[in-house]
């Protein structure tokens, strides 16, 4: 279908505006300490695409070494060794390559910045509503439905924020739906070239993430139903298909065989995330470790089949809780909050103004649902798009719930969303105003049901889901690190106001307070060193009317006993080394603190 002038006009028009939002929030972000968090949150996907980049940058381009984390969580189940037994082997990737080559590449062209990585994400991510034009216009035939959808998706905050940032999670949202365009017009087409590049392109997207494993088999089943009266073409068709992927994916197939990793293995995942996601004693929205982790693992080996089977075991025969676990993870994929890990988007929108005028879920959600409910009239002529939206959804509630990962799920709502607005513009322009208050009806009822009845109480009582502390504190840390003690406090402020939003966070009250009495106490020592002894003791007073009581740890006793004995205040470092010795008696620091005190007694 040919491009009016027109829509070529809109299309531009949204273009540009993409690319502002996303160079409005570039330019939030570089004078943050966002960008640096890969560089110092080592427990996170973040810290590991960073040290994977490093590694193929400095030579191991085949991957014979490939980077493997040894986070903390992980040491406590068992050693490094244990954990490349149970993946299959240490040369299987730690997930599906094309990222972390990419930001590798990236990091080669610029000089290891970090900023450049994400500036070129951004600028790739401005061309993802170009993409959901295309599938909008080719599923309903209608330019205006691609419009739409390319102005959804180009103010939609989630996708802004997770291509700003080191993780992968940004990229199948763009790379799957081109598989979906590249398909529909091979079956436009009907060549074996363009049949080619639909299957090039589902590789491109396995590679990028594995979990599009499950939409590939049904992509093939749908080119054979879609060509069933012609034999010969659909034999061709899928053949070509199936060669369009395997071209793609030669190169790690090769790359597997050459360092003795299994030929077909995308990455060492699957056995961690079904345990996560759907152990009986594990809890499947955010990301936890159940008990049952370790013995699953020892007793399968790690061997997938085996897993799901021990899985399955953890339930005793107890199939309503499983139900349950199923049940809350379809709630989690509908309730508004987006739930962190590694990175939070609630924190972005607070550094971000960009973001905070930005579409959210809880918008394009109702408006998804009422889309795709007018859409069911007329499934059999969008069997694809059911196909990959049941694709989605399956590999989602397989795994653990997480707000980077229901990022997969966005792109048919967006589409159903832009086919459901057109339709009633259409409807109040006849007008025909008893399928406009249906359509009303639809949004008014999804918006209900997704802000009043599925949100999950618990996780409002959470606070590394609700609030997310990291970032705050790894802010803090690289702030304070860059001298800019004024900017970490800020950060601290701000987490204490998170924390003051409810009861249950009492406890990250408290260890914010001790945030605040450490980096006060970091920088009276720094002012002091500088020789301004009077900042410096309005800045230790600060740190000790902070300290929370009890503090929870005597360290900051100490650190503050010694600080005002270093400032010539006696009575104060008296007091607090006093405290220190109550609570921690025995010890080198104690003995330490003794010796102090002796001094101060003299």
């Amino acid at each position: 279908m040919p491009f009016v002038p027109r829509t070529r006009a809109w299309l531009l028009g949204i273009l540009a505006v993409a690319v502002l939002i996303r160079a409005a929030h570039l330019s939030a972000i570089a004078s943050t300490a966002f960008p640096k968090f890969p560089l110092v949150f080592d427990q996170s996907d973040l810290s590991t695409y960073w040290e994977w980049a490093q590694g193929i940058r400095a030579g191991d381009w085949l991957g014979r070494d490939p980077y493997h984390p040894a986070f903390r969580w992980m040491m406590d189940i068992a050693p490094l060794e244990t954990w490349y037994r149970w993946w299959g082997g240490k040369a299987i990737f730690q997930e599906a390559p094309l990222y972390a080559y990419g930001v590798a590449g990236l990091l080669a062209a610029s000089a290891g910045s970090l900023l450049f990585v994400d500036a070129v994400q951004l600028a790739v991510g401005a061309l993802q509503p170009l993409v959901m034009f295309w599938l909008g216009r080719r599923f309903y035939g209608d330019d205006r439905v691609g419009l739409v959808a390319a102005a959804l998706t180009a103010v939609y905050g989630p996708f802004v924020f997770h291509q700003g940032a080191l993780l992968r999670d940004w990229l199948p949202p763009l790379l799957e739906p081109l598989a979906l365009v590249a398909l529909l017009r091979a079956r436009e087409k009907g060549r074996a070239a363009a049949w080619v590049a639909g299957g090039a392109a589902i590789g491109l997207a396995l590679l990028a993430k594995e979990t599009f494993l499950v939409f590939a088999p049904l992509a093939l089943a749908w080119t054979a139903w879609e060509l069933r009266r012609e034999p010969r073409r659909a034999a061709l068709a899928v053949a070509a298909l199936a060669a369009g992927i395997a071209l793609v994916l030669s190169p790690l197939v090769a790359r597997n065989v050459a360092v003795g990793a299994p030929a077909l293995a995308f990455s060492n995942r699957a056995a961690e995330g079904l345990i996560e996601g759907n152990a009986a004693d594990g809890f499947p929205v955010g990301l936890t470790h159940p008990p049952s982790m370790k013995g699953i693992l020892e007793r399968s080996d790690g061997r997938l089949g085996r897993v799901a089977w021990e899985v399955a075991r953890t339930y005793t025969g107890d199939a309503p809780a499983f139900a349950r676990v199923l049940l809350l993870k379809l709630r989690a994929l509908v309730d508004p909050l987006e739930v962190p890990n590694n990175l939070s988007v609630s924190y972005g929108r607070e550094i971000s103004p960009a973001l905070r005028l930005s579409l959210t879920y809880g918008a394009i959600f109702p408006l998804g649902v009422a889309g795709f409910a007018l859409a069911l009239g007329a499934c059999r002529r969008r069997g694809l798009f059911l196909l990959y939206a049941l694709a989605v959804v399956t590999a989602l509630v397989s795994t653990i719930v997480l707000a980077r990962f229901r990022l997969a799920l966005v792109p048919v709502l967006i589409v159903c969303a832009a086919a459901g607005l057109v339709w009633c513009w259409d409807a109040a322009r006849t007008p025909r105003a008893g399928r406009v208050a249906a359509y009303a009806a639809l949004v008014i009822g999804s918006a209900a049901a997704q802000h009043l009845a599925a949100p999950i109480p618990a996780l409002r009582d959470m606070p590394d889901l609700a609030v997310y502390p990291p970032e705050y504190l790894l802010a803090a840390h690289i702030y304070a690190h860059d001298g800019q003690f004024d900017r970490a406090l800020a950060q601290i402020a701000r987490l204490q106001a998170r924390a003051a939003e409810r009861p249950a966070f009492a406890d990250l009250a408290r260890a914010a307070a001790l945030s605040e009495t450490e980096l006060r106490t970091l920088w009276a020592g720094r002012l002091l060193a500088a020789g301004r002894r009077d900042l410096a003791i309005e800045q230790a007073a600060k740190a000790a009317a902070a300290l929370p009581s009890p503090p929870g740890s005597a360290s900051p006793l100490y650190d503050l006993g010694a600080l005002f004995a270093r400032l010539g205040e006696p009575g104060r470092a008296r007091a607090h080394l006093q405290r220190f010795l109550a609570a921690e008696p025995a010890g080198p620091r104690a003995d330490r603190a003794r010796r102090a005190l002796a001094d101060l007694d003299r």
